[in-house]
């Protein structure tokens, strides 16, 4: 899926099998549950999210209406495919959870806007939102890409950073292979979710990463299924 030449209709097949993994290992919901941990320690009423690598918005749609049960919330989510983008604006929209096309004026549902834009990580804008996460993100790149993206979301994140991604463990290559191919008729899929195991970080190197990120004080947990969730706070 990070090939930019990928058919636009394989794409967002893969994109719909991703959605069904995603839902099945309870993605957003982690996410979810520590953002709001740490909003509710801070005592905040309005919070603002940021989704980096947000796919079709599946996981930014699932974490805002769970936050949206006890906070105003803004969440924005970027992607560098345009065609990503374009998904997840449609899956928001098909749920009014955004405005569509012939909307004058911005949907409002549970005093929460979503908005998907076209963004290069690398070269983000000028911005800043209380929580910053990416998932099933940060394995696609190199060791020395990841620390940049962790700074970058160091700089973009006023109050919390949090990666939810894949461990490169033997049981979890098992359980990419099952799962992709029980889950997804898309080749790409097949494809990617065994070599994103192989190609993500251990629970040291992860820890490694977020020191020369200088994420001081930084958290990592384990959780199912072979996953870690990373969550560093700014000083209040």
């Amino acid at each position: 899926m990070d090939d930019p030449s990928l058919d636009p209709a394989e794409h967002q097949r893969a994109l719909a099998g991703l959605r069904r993994i995603n839902w099945i290992c309870r993605t957003g919901h982690y996410v979810a549950q520590e953002i709001e941990s740490i909003a509710k320690s801070r005592r905040l009423d309005s919070i603002s999210v940021l989704d980096l690598g947000c796919g079709s918005g599946d996981v930014a749609i699932s974490i805002t209406k769970s936050l949206s049960k006890s906070f105003t919330c803004r969440t924005e989510g970027w992607d560098i495919s345009q065609t990503a983008c374009d998904a997840a604006t449609a899956n928001a929209s098909s749920q009014s959870w955004i405005a569509n096309k012939a909307t004058s004026t911005s949907l409002l549902r549970r005093n929460t806007l979503i908005s998907f834009r076209q963004v290069d990580v690398f070269e983000p804008p000028e911005v800043q939102f209380d929580f910053v996460y990416c998932c099933l993100f940060l394995h696609h790149f190199s060791e020395s890409q990841a620390v940049e993206v962790l700074q970058n979301m160091t700089r973009l994140a006023k109050v919390a950073v949090i990666v939810d991604d894949l461990l490169r463990t033997n049981l979890g290559l098992l359980l990419a292979k099952l799962g992709c191919y029980g889950l997804s008729r898309s080749p790409v899929v097949h494809f990617d979710g065994p070599q994103s195991v192989r190609a993500a970080f251990s629970e040291k190197e992860v820890r490694q990463l977020a020191v020369q990120a200088h994420l001081d004080g930084v958290v990592v947990k384990r959780h199912w299924p072979q996953r870690y969730l990373l969550s560093w706070e700014t000083e209040e």
